[in-house]
């Protein structure tokens, strides 16, 4: 526990004491008890950032999953601080306990939105990257699944069943493919056969 009077010095100054909760959730056991270990030791490394204590729960079970949280007792820098604490970490509640108010000049309200505006930013081309990203392996996937329906056709017409041993692929997922790469004119559907067509 950190110091009364250093604690109210830092409270004298603008600092913020709140409690706050912050949880993990993942599996094995284990892995969720480290992962928490660490986020606790890299939230003492934080500039601006004061932990003046707290208590760790024992993860408990979630279905096939362990959850465990920590109940912390914080002072930050001002609330700057404490948006960047709430991006970084995701904390599931935050109580502002000192002060009990607040008198902020507009810049400083202003400023808070515009921190708080240039990290959704950051946060919406981080998801419009991964989601590029994401729309690029896809269609790789897929490229890579029409070639290799083609080739397993190149020895001669195959039911889906057959195709699906070939190709690795469950037939019942494997069928909209099916019919899409017929669609394309790319494979042929012959009854409960398909045959390639660029190999005839």
């Amino acid at each position: 526990m950190a110091n009364q009077e250093v604690v109210r010095e830092k409270l004298d100054k603008g600092y913020l004491m709140i409690n706050t909760i912050i949880e993990i959730v993942g599996k094995p056991r284990e892995h969720v008890e480290e992962t928490l270990r660490l986020v606790l030791k890299q939230l003492r490394d934080e500039k601006g950032v004061d932990v003046l204590g707290g208590k760790v729960h024992e993860p408990k079970a979630q279905g096939v999953f362990f959850s465990t949280f920590a109940e912390l007792n914080v002072l930050v820098k001002d609330f700057a601080t404490l948006i960047g604490l709430c991006f970084s970490y995701m904390p599931s509640s935050v109580e502002i306990v000192e002060p009990a108010h607040f008198k902020l000049a507009p810049i400083e309200v202003a400023n808070l939105f515009n921190d708080l505006l240039g990290r959704l930013h950051e946060i919406d081309l981080r998801l419009k990257g991964a989601n590029a990203a994401n729309l690029l392996l896809d269609q790789n996937l897929y490229n890579l699944l029409k070639n290799a329906v083609i080739i397993a056709l190149t020895s001669g017409a195959k039911t889906a069943g057959e195709l699906s041993v070939h190709v690795g692929i469950n037939e019942q997922q494997l069928e909209p493919f099916l019919a899409r790469f017929a669609q394309e004119n790319v494979i042929r559907r012959d009854g409960h056969h398909y045959m390639n067509l660029l190999h005839k």
